[in-house]
């Protein structure tokens, strides 16, 4: 496949490309270019253009090439789910849950757009450097910020994408895209179905190639208003290095190590149930999946001994039939097999040795290994630790990207709390607990952009502002945060009033 620039399927400028692997069984699927530094200018220039073009368009015609776009998404969702799927490496189940949320991501930053009205100021509230304002009008409005890089991961390339493109869109911004190297099919289908439906060709791009270039080279053009990027906590970083000298906004969601409480009081059944779906989900690449399984010692031995069972009726594969797979699974809306749920392969086997080498990290450090633990490829068993405490690194700054599961034991609410606290990350996290006003103390207390009482860290609604607090991000992302994408302007008109 090719990048589009200025509405062109276009080739590196340099003719280099980068083969795309299905991870699970290393078969060749594709090529996308490797865009050089003139193909990211060349873009960014055309942005420049195509952000005035797009905002020119009034907002009930951009709302209706939206709708256009909905509707081409439909006619093409069995070819979409498809290549996902295979370019991803998952259970194709997963990525039909992933499709179904998309189409609404974009109507319903159109919807939010129509309400974004900005204010009128009352009228001499304050006498103003000349004594007088009582008949000024001081209007507030909103303006796109200009050019949004969206930079899309891995882990869920269409979902989030949708949540890159679709407010910066909304906004009256020009988008340029970097989807994620080792799976850019999906994103680039989409663009196209996006420019089909009558986005400009200058206002929506997508460059191809690696982040530590191409990514690099969009973040430092100066023609760049803002990033909008999920990624690792690292990598955000240097972004936001790179954004602050030139005083340009950024919104970033970066890594967690999400905690997941269970209270002494709560149904073990319930709880053990609720980590193992916690977890297992894209083969626990989710950024607010639990990943430290922090249990009361009364009843940690219960708990994991419930968890492990679980975790061992995980089926670990792939079908690449995924045209059957996917009739079978559009018709069973729970996604489940007979005994738990399918999970494939981890984005790469490069992903999935570092999970091989955090769990056996952890081991060394006195953890004990229950379950799993091995690798094939780019597969990973499901994995219990058991004996994990809270001095070790997993147990704080640690985020393992796989379905690992580190069970940490506490005595106290206080202890579990402090565990919870103990590391840089803030993302999400949890507690399960019969006890409404504990659920609702932990997760005041717990530093957190989000915390479910009685439910999995894995929560995300649309509306919802999503993001993280200390190392975990900036900014928010969901239908009621479109604001991020826009800047302020006062005009005021002195005297109009009379």
């Amino acid at each position: 496949m090719k990048m589009l620039i200025g509405g062109q399927k276009t080739d590196s400028s340099d003719g280099r490309t980068i083969d795309v692997i299905n991870p699970a069984n290393g078969k060749f699927l594709d090529t996308i270019p490797m865009a050089t530094e003139e193909d990211v200018q060349r873009a960014v220039d055309n942005a420049k253009k195509g952000q005035k073009e797009w905002t020119a368009i009034p907002l009930m015609e951009r709302e209706k090439i939206i709708q256009r776009f909905v509707r081409l998404l439909e006619e093409h969702k069995k070819e979409i789910i498809a290549v996902c799927t295979r370019e991803c490496g998952k259970h194709v189940g997963t990525t039909i849950f992933e499709y179904n949320q998309t189409a609404s991501v974009f109507t319903g930053y159109m919807e939010s757009a129509k309400r974004l009205d900005g204010q009128l100021l009352v009228p001499g509230s304050e006498p103003g450097h000349d004594g007088r304002t009582a008949s000024d009008m001081i209007m507030v409005t909103h303006e796109p910020l200009g050019t949004v890089v969206a930079i899309v991961p891995f882990n869920a390339p269409m979902l989030l994408y949708s949540y890159k493109v679709a407010p910066a869109l909304a906004a009256g911004n020009a988008v340029i895209v970097k989807p994620p190297t080792d799976n850019p099919l999906t994103d680039i289908m989409i663009t196209e179905l996006l420019l089909e439906a009558g986005v400009p060709g200058n206002a929506l791009q997508i460059v191809t190639g690696s982040g530590s270039k191409v990514g690099d080279w969009l973040v430092k053009n100066p023609g760049v208003d803002a990033v909008s990027m999920t990624g690792s906590t690292q990598v955000g970083i240097g972004i936001a290095e790179i954004m602050a000298k030139r005083l340009a906004p950024c919104t970033l969601e970066l890594g967690g190590n999400d905690a997941f409480i269970v209270m002494p009081d709560t149904d073990i059944d319930k709880a053990a149930a609720s980590a193992c779906g916690a977890r297992k989900g894209n083969s626990g690449q989710i950024c607010i999946s639990s990943k430290r399984f922090i249990v009361h010692n009364s009843v940690i031995e219960e708990f994991t001994e419930k968890l492990v069972k679980l975790v061992r009726e995980i089926e670990v594969g792939y079908d690449d039939n995924v045209e059957e797979m996917m009739e079978k699974c559009l018709g069973n809306t729970d996604r489940t097999n007979t005994k738990g749920e399918f999970i494939g392969s981890l984005i790469s086997e490069r992903a999935a040795k570092e999970v091989e080498a955090q769990v056996a990290h952890t081991i060394s450090q006195g953890a004990k290994l229950l379950c799993g633990g091995q690798r094939t490829g780019a597969f990973y068993m499901p994995t219990v630790l058991a004996g994990v405490t809270k001095d070790m690194d997993v147990a704080k700054d640690l985020e393992i990207f796989g379905p690992v599961w580190p069970v940490i034991g506490f005595d106290t609410v206080e202890e579990a709390i402090e565990i919870a606290n103990g590391s840089r990350y803030g993302l999400s996290g949890c507690v399960m607990t019969d006890d409404w006003k504990l659920g609702m103390r932990v997760a005041r207390e717990v530093q957190t952009g989000g915390m479910v009482v009685n439910g999995s860290s894995v929560y995300r609604n649309q509306m919802q502002p999503f993001g993280g607090q200390k190392m975990s991000g900036m900014g928010n992302e969901g239908l009621t945060t479109l604001e991020e994408m826009t800047k302020i302007k006062n005009i005021v008109l002195k005297g109009f009033l009379g």
